[in-house]
C-alpha cells in the first residue's frame, strides 16, 4: 500500500483500496520494517509533513528506511524541493488535485503490482480497553515542571495538533511487549532480585524506551542527524572558519535542547523502575518474612530428645539454613540499591558532558562556548533524580531494618537452645577422646576429599600419580591408593601396603602407598570411603588411581571426590580408551583436570577429541621426562630430582 500524511485524502481518493491515509508518527514507525511487515510500500509526502520537530524526525527516519519502501515528494516551489534530502523521487506538481498526485504515483509505480488494503478493523474502544488493562503506570509525575522544557514542549504539542489536523484517521493503538515496569511488578512475585538489577542497566532501559516511545527514538535519531550535519559543515571546503563556526554552533545550541528532553525522558523512565522495583520488592520481603516465621514456629514447637543425635544436628541446620537464608536476603536488598545509584550516577554523568557533538575533534575546537551546549534542565533533573532515589534508599532500609531484625530473632532461639550446641560438643569431645574415628559428626562438611587420577596404562597414569603425591607429601602428608588391579608403584622404588591392613590398623606415615582391589562392591567402597574421612585429620591429601576401564568406580568415588585428573600420553590409544571413560563419567559438581603428556599438537584439539569442554576444565601440561622412563627401569623415587619437583609444580600450579 501507498501510505499518505497530509496528502493522505488525496491519496486515498485516488488509489482506492491501495491508498492508505495516516500520520506522521506512523509514518516513522514503520520505515525501517520490510513492506512484507508494514503493507507499507511507499509513502507520500508534502512539505507541510517537513515542518516542525517531527518533520525533523521524519527526515532522520527517511536516512534509515529500509530499501524497499519508496518515497515521493510532490512540491509546487523550487525552494521547497531542498526541505528533503535522500533516496527520494521529488516531483513537482502545479496544484495539489486528486488527478496530479494520481498521475505522479502511477508515473513511478505499477498499481497492480501494490497490495491493497486487506486489514481487519475492530472497535477502538476493545483496543483502548485492552490496551489500558496490559499497562502498568507507576510512574511518579510529581515534578514534571520542574525537569521538562516549556518551550520546546510546546513547540512539540503544537507540531502534534498540527499534524493531527492535517489527517482525519482513526487512533491506532500498537500494543507492543510489557514495559519493564510491569516485567518487574510481575517477576518481583518470584522474587527474583537479578532481574531488579538487570533492568536498571543502562542498556535494557535505552532497549525498552527505543520500542515503547516513539518520541524518544525520534529524538535519537534527529540527534545523529545533526551529528552527521555537524560533520558535513566540517567538512565543506566551500565554507569559511567563521562561517563554520557560527553554523556549527547553532545547531549545537539545538541539539542541546533536544538533548536535554531526551535526558528528561531516560529520567522518568529510571524513577517510574525504581518505584516498580521498590514495591515489588517490598512484596516480595515481606512474603519471604511470612515463610520464615512460619517455618521458625515449626522448629520450635519441637521436642528436643538429646539422646537423639539426628534431631539435634537437623535442628541447629535448620537455625543455621534460616540464618543463611536471611542474611541472603538483606544481602539482595543492598545490591538492588547500589544497582539504583550506579544507574543514577551513570545517567547524572552523561547529562555533564556539555558537547555539541560526538567528534571529539570537533568538541575541542568548540570548547570554548561549551556554556553554551549545556542544557537547561540538567539541574532539575539532577534534583529530582537524586531525590528519588533517597526516597527509595528509605524504602529499602526500612525493608533492611525487617530482615536484620528477624535475623536478631534467630540468634536469639539458638542462644537460648545453648544445651544443643553443648550437647554436641560434648559427644564430639568423648569421641575423640576414646578415638572413634567411624562416626563422623557432620558428613557433608568434608565429604569432598578425594583426588582421583585416571587413565590407561602404559600411558603415563601411575608415574604422574605418584610424582605429583610424592611433591605435595613434602609439604604434607599425602596418602595414595591405587585401585587398578595392575599397580605398578613398585617400580618407582615404593613399597605399597595391602588396603585390607590399613582398613584394620592405623598406619600414618608422611608418604603412604596403598593397592587394593574394591571389584564394584558398593559396601566396600562405602566402607573405603567412610574410612579413608577418619583420617583426614592426618593425611591432608588422599589421592586415587583408577583405570580408565573402571568406569562404574569411577562414578561411584566421584560424589566424595574433590577434584578428577584426566591423564592422557597423547597417543592415539590412550586418547581413545581416555575418551571412553569422559564420555561416560556423569558427576556433575566436581573439578575436573586433563593432564597432557608431550602434546603434539594444539591442546585444545586434544581436549575436543576427549569430548572434553575446556571451559570447564583445567588443562595441565607436561612435558616428557627421559629421567621419569629411568626411574621406572631403576626403581628410583622421581620426586626426590629437584628438576622433576620444578616442572610439576609448575605445571600443577
Amino acid at each position: 500500500m501507498i501510505y499518505g500524511a497530509s496528502l493522505g485524502p488525496y491519496v486515498k481518493k485516488a488509489l482506492l483500496d491501495k491508498g492508505f491515509q495516516t500520520n506522521v508518527n506512523k509514518i516513522i514507525e514503520n520505515l525501517p520494517l520490510d513492506p512484507e511487515i508494514s503493507n507499507m510500500d511507499a509513502i507520500v509526502l508534502s512539505p507541510k509533513d517537513m515542518n516542525g520537530i517531527l518533520g525533523r524526525m521524519l527526515e532522520a527516519a527517511i536516512q534509515k528506511k529500509h530499501a524497499s519502501v519508496k518515497v515521493l515528494f510532490f512540491y509546487q516551489k523550487e525552494k521547497e524541493a531542498a526541505l528533503i534530502d535522500g533516496d527520494v523521487k521529488k516531483i513537482k506538481i502545479v496544484k495539489v488535485t486528486i488527478e496530479a498526485i494520481g498521475e505522479g504515483i502511477s508515473e513511478f509505480f505499477q498499481l497492480n503490482l501494490i497490495g491493497g488494503d486487506t486489514r481487519v478493523f475492530e472497535s477502538s474502544d476493545n483496543r483502548i480497553h485492552n490496551n489500558s488493562e496490559s499497562l502498568v503506570d507507576e510512574r511518579d509525575n510529581s515534578g514534571d515542571e520542574l525537569i521538562s522544557i516549556p518551550i520546546l514542549a510546546l513547540k512539540i504539542e503544537e507540531d502534534i495538533q498540527a499534524e493531527l489536523a492535517i489527517t482525519v484517521s482513526p487512533e491506532e493503538i500498537l500494543i507492543d511487549k510489557k514495559p519493564i515496569e510491569q516485567r518487574v511488578m510481575e517477576m518481583g512475585q518470584f522474587a527474583d532480585f537479578a532481574f531488579f538489577k538487570q533492568s536498571l542497566e543502562k542498556d535494557e532501559i535505552f532497549k525498552d524506551l527505543m520500542q515503547e516511545s516513539t518520541q524518544y527514538s525520534g529524538l535519537v535519531n534527529l540527534l545523529e542527524v545533526m551529528d552527521i550535519r555537524i560533520a558535513h559543515i566540517f567538512k565543506d571546503t566551500s565554507l569559511t572558519a567563521e562561517l563554520k563556526f557560527e553554523e556549527i554552533k547553532q545547531i549545537g545550541i539545538d541539539r542541546s535542547a533536544y538533548q536535554g528532553l531526551l535526558s528528561h525522558i531516560v529520567a522518568e523512565k529510571v524513577i517510574s523502575i525504581m518505584v516498580a522495583i521498590v514495591k515489588s520488592a517490598e512484596a516480595t520481603v515481606d512474603a519471604r518474612i511470612d515463610n520464615v516465621r512460619k517455618a521458625l514456629d515449626t522448629i520450635t514447637t519441637v521436642k528436643l530428645v538429646y539422646e537423639d543425635q539426628g534431631k539435634l544436628q537437623a535442628l541447629i541446620e535448620s537455625r543455621l539454613s534460616i540464618q543463611m537464608d536471611l542474611m541472603e536476603l538483606s544481602k539482595e536488598i543492598i545490591e538492588v540499591y547500589k544497582a539504583m545509584d550506579e544507574s543514577v550516577n551513570d545517567l547524572l554523568g552523561n547529562l555533564d558532558e556539555d558537547l555539541p557533538s560526538k567528534n571529539i575533534y570537533i568538541n575541542e575546537i568548540m570548547k570554548p562556548l561549551k556554556p553554551l551546549f549545556s542544557s537547561h534542565n540538567v539541574a532539575a533533573i539532577t534534583s529530582k533524580l537524586i531525590g528519588d532515589l533517597q526516597k527509595n534508599r528509605i524504602s529499602l532500609s526500612i525493608m533492611e531494618d525487617k530482615v536484620k531484625s528477624l535475623v536478631n530473632l534467630v540468634f536469639k532461639l539458638c542462644e537460648e537452645d545453648a544445651t544443643i550446641i553443648e550437647y554436641q560438643q560434648k559427644l564430639i569431645n568423648l569421641l575423640q577422646a576414646q578415638r572413634v574415628e567411624d562416626v563422623v559428626i557432620v558428613d557433608s562438611v568434608i565429604k569432598n576429599s578425594l583426588r582421583i587420577f585416571v587413565g590407561a596404562s602404559d600411558t603415563g597414569r601411575t608415574a604422574t600419580s605418584v610424582t605429583w603425591s610424592g611433591v605435595l607429601s613434602r609439604r604434607q602428608n599425602t596418602l595414595l591408593l591405587d585401585l587398578t588391579k595392575d599397580s605398578k608403584l613398585g617400580q618407582y622404588g615404593l613399597i605399597p601396603l595391602s588396603l585390607d591392613d590399613f582398613m584394620k590398623e592405623r598406619i600414618e606415615r608422611p608418604f603412604l602407598c596403598l593397592e587394593g582391589n574394591l571389584d564394584n562392591n558398593l559396601e566396600k567402597i562405602d566402607e573405603v570411603v567412610a574410612e579413608l574421612k577418619t583420617r583426614l585429620n592426618y593425611y591432608a591429601h588422599i589421592n586415587v588411581i583408577l583405570d580408565a576401564s573402571q568406569i562404574d568406580l569411577l562414578n561411584q568415588l566421584a560424589p566424595s571426590a574433590l577434584s578428577v585428573h584426566f591423564i592422557t600420553d597423547c597417543t592415539p590409544r590412550g586418547t581413545r580408551l581416555l575418551k571412553r571413560a569422559v564420555e561416560a563419567f556423569t558427576e556433575e559438581n566436581i573439578a575436573i583436570k586433563v593432564i597432557l603428556i608431550d602434546p603434539p599438537v594444539e591442546p585444545i584439539r586434544l581436549l575436543s577429541d576427549l569430548s572434553i569442554d575446556p571451559l570447564i576444565a583445567k588443562l595441565i601440561i607436561i612435558p616428557r621426562l627421559q629421567y621419569i622412563r629411568v626411574c621406572s627401569l631403576t626403581n628410583a623415587k622421581p620426586y626426590e630430582s629437584k628438576e622433576i619437583v620444578e616442572i610439576f609444580e609448575e605445571a600443577f600450579r
